[in-house]
């Protein structure tokens, strides 16, 4: 009886540190755009005229489309979600957060207006 009950125990323990591991790697995920906000000035936009701010928009999301498809490609590898995550992903955080920051001066500019005649 005792032997029974420790393997019942041990299998216990392990069940809840693989449920505790796979939480924690579900919470990782759920950390997204708004993590690239703690890196990059949102105000850095507003003071500049919208020639500066449409051209910083288009080469953030020049730049969001060119990581995302390398890192898209690298996770197509064996193991490339981790070479993902190392190389590509802080930097595509960090382009996404500018070309959000962009759009936001941009509206706040109202730089997409039709021009008058």
């Amino acid at each position: 009886m005792a032997v029974h009950a420790s393997c019942s125990f041990d299998r216990g323990i392990s069940l809840a540190g693989i449920v505790l591991l796979a939480l924690a790697c579900a919470a990782c995920t759920g950390v997204g755009d708004p993590a690239g906000f703690a890196v990059v000035t949102q105000d850095a936009s507003d003071f500049k005229p919208c020639v500066e701010i449409i051209a910083t928009r288009k080469a953030m999301a020049a730049r969001e489309k060119e990581l995302t498809d390398l890192a898209a490609k690298a996770e197509a590898a064996p193991g490339g979600i981790i070479v993902s995550y190392a190389a590509y992903r802080s930097e595509l955080t960090s382009a996404r957060a500018q070309r959000a920051a962009a759009e936001r001066a941009a509206q706040l500019h109202n730089c997409d207006a039709p021009k008058k005649p």
